[in-house]
């Protein structure tokens, strides 16, 4: 039991980097019509702080605007003997941990119980510990059957796993772990997208403008490193589409001309079915090159 809530604790840690502000809120504390698209998350690389989402914040939308559990959309438990190379094994740390992420917040208990498992021999296998985990293990024991609870005690535990893989110098495995985690987000949300058309989650795909310019501003910081370097040609790739979206101040609304509403903090944008057919298209040729 200590070591399960200890991994908990870890992979949204993880796959957060460093959180700040308040604590994630859950569905029933944050009303459809109200939510903003806001990073909740910076992460560091060298000198400069960006905003990345974490997977909770994500698919929390999702829940929210309505999208059901899809385990089809899950990277399948027993992969996990693919990944044998450290690159992968840390991409696919991030892959697992918002599959867990998704899993938790749905409550599938069998779901989490394996994916659970493969971010836990995935962190030891990567050799990932710290003392971190420890400081909330009491809370987890108390609030061990309520997973919303959960999910906002394991928040507040990514300030340390920074501080952690920072003092180790594992600055390339968190930004590859950060990495895994967005594209299986991205992974979700487009398929959820494509989908259902709900504004909220065409919205969650617009909002990603954003967050892609600063995942590609972190990963050039490491790009020296080959599998890094490569990685980043994708994830520009994708970025590249984003490039093209054009903002509008108007409030989310769906119409009929092949235009799809979007949401988002200070601007939002607007994102076309032929825009969404292409990034779909991109995320998942990347996913299924760091997940098969």
């Amino acid at each position: 039991m200590k070591e399960t809530i200890k991994t908990i604790a870890l992979f949204t840690a993880f796959i957060s980097i460093i959180s700040c502000g308040e604590a994630s809120k859950t569905p029933t504390e944050m009303p459809v019509d109200s939510v903003k698209v806001t990073p909740e998350v910076n992460a560091e690389a060298g000198s400069k702080l960006y905003n990345i989402p974490s997977p909770i914040e994500t698919f929390t939308i999702l829940k929210m605007s309505g999208a059901d559990f899809d385990k089809t959309l899950l990277n399948p438990a027993k992969n996990i003997s693919k990944y044998t190379s450290s690159f992968s094994k840390s991409v696919n740390l991030g892959t697992y941990s918002s599959d867990l992420s998704f899993c938790l917040l749905y409550k599938e208990k069998q779901d989490i119980t394996f994916y659970l498992k493969n971010v836990n021999e995935l962190t030891a296998a990567l050799g990932i510990e710290g003392d971190f985990a420890q400081s909330v293990t009491q809370r987890l024991k108390a609030n061990a059957d309520n997973s919303d609870s959960i999910m906002r005690i394991v928040s507040e535990a990514s300030v340390d796993a920074y501080l952690y893989l920072k003092e180790n110098q594992r600055s390339n495995t968190s930004i590859l772990i950060t990495t895994g985690g967005w594209v299986e987000g991205m992974h979700f949300i487009t398929n959820m997208a494509n989908k259902t058309k709900k504004k909220e989650i065409l919205g969650l795909v617009a909002s990603q403008k954003k967050v892609i310019k600063n995942l590609v501003r972190m990963l050039e910081k490491f790009e020296t490193d080959p599998e890094i370097a490569g990685l980043l040609v994708d994830i520009k790739d994708i970025s590249a589409i984003y490039d093209n979206l054009k903002p509008t101040q108007e409030i989310a609304t769906a119409s009929s001309d092949k235009k799809m509403a979007s949401i988002g903090n200070n601007k939002s944008f607007d994102v076309s079915e032929e825009q969404l057919k292409t990034i779909t298209e991109k995320v998942e040729k990347l996913r299924n090159k760091l997940t098969i």
